[in-house]
């Protein structure tokens, strides 16, 4: 027999159901009120999990475990996802509409990783509608990312920016921009360098720690992206020669003094170089250094020890398309070449 409705000595009225399992009370200030109620939740119940509702509360639980350089990234992404499924059930997303999204991502020129951390993002939205609102079928689960989608290419600095580079050396921002592609480092590492982590006479550098901004102007020290961030590198000679004469307390930051480099003077040194005609990034620096190694003779397993990749496959990438460029300016010089 069913509940009757119930008067609450609030004045509202109440009605208690038992549906898929779960005790759900409805309360309105009239019986009608809570019979549409009722009417609307079966509807929802029916139409299953929307995605929008699911993006949010996978963001919920998944903003907290990502470090604070990877979710904006992962933020962006589920955007654009809630943008192109807004409304929608998620068991009514079809294989062939998850397809359609990568492919119009692709249109738009977005690089393979681009797409790919957007289809990972995606996939997982709809792994938790699977797990947690009982969706039979996750959509994205047999798609594929669309063929020949561009690869992303690593810019080396120019050499005449290079040049430009160490004749700064004597100057805060050329000092900086010198640490960077002598030592390889990801921007966050550098940041976080103290003195005490420098050793000249064992000519290493210790990398144990990262700084993350994160949307704040002063950071936050962390522990590197990953295990393999921490690790020690080489303290070149060249850098030693530029550097130590700077040399402070231990427990100083290299760049910043008693705190590190705040995101306001790190932008206004990337602002100083652009206005000296010197457009370049901390990933080209490090890309300048992965250069070095590769020129070197470095075998690929110590490199990818001192640029602190976890997976050797990212170095092997870069050694290849080292290897390429060099292979044809090798065809340009036989071309050029009179026997």
């Amino acid at each position: 027999m069913a509940k009757k409705m119930y008067k609450r000595p609030d004045g509202l009225f109440e009605k208690i159901l038992v549906l898929n399992g779960k005790r759900v009370a409805f309360r309105a200030h009239s019986e009608r009120e809570v019979m549409q109620k009722i009417a609307a939740y079966k509807e929802r119940e029916e139409a299953g999990a929307i995605f929008d509702e699911v993006a949010a509360e996978w963001w919920a639980y998944k903003e907290p475990r990502l470090s604070p350089n990877t979710a904006p990234n992962y933020r962006l992404a589920m955007q654009r996802a809630v943008e192109q499924f807004e409304g929608q059930p998620v068991k009514e997303i079809t294989p062939v509409a998850v397809k359609g999204y990568l492919e119009r991502l692709a249109r738009r020129g977005y690089a393979r990783r681009t797409v790919n951390q957007h289809f990972v993002v995606l996939r997982e939205i709809c792994a938790w509608a699977c797990e947690n609102h009982n969706v039979m079928q996750n959509p994205a689960a047999l798609v594929k990312l669309p063929d020949k989608l561009p690869q992303a290419r690593r810019k080396m600095p120019q050499t005449g920016q290079i040049e430009r580079i160490k004749a700064m050396a004597d100057t805060p921002d050329g000092l900086f921009l010198n640490f960077l592609m002598y030592t390889g480092l990801r921007l966050g590492e550098a940041l976080a360098i103290r003195w005490g982590d420098i050793d000249p006479e064992r000519e290493m550098i210790h990398v144990s720690r990262s700084l993350y901004y994160a949307g704040k102007n002063q950071g936050q020290i962390k522990a590197p992206k990953t295990e393999a961030g921490q690790r020690d590198v080489i303290y070149l000679k060249k850098l030693q020669a530029i550097l130590e004469p700077h040399r402070g307390p231990a427990g100083a930051y290299v760049f910043g003094g008693d705190k590190p480099m705040s995101k306001r003077a790190y932008y206004c040194l990337l602002e100083r170089c652009r206005r000296e005609g010197l457009d370049i990034t901390p990933h080209q620096l490090r890309h300048a250094f992965a250069t070095l190694c590769f020129e070197a003779g470095i075998p690929e397993k110590t490199a990818q020890g001192l640029l602190g990749h976890a997976q050797i496959s990212t170095t092997m990438d870069i050694y290849a398309e080292l290897r390429q460029k060099k292979l044809m300016e090798a065809a340009t010089a036989l071309n050029s070449a009179d026997l």
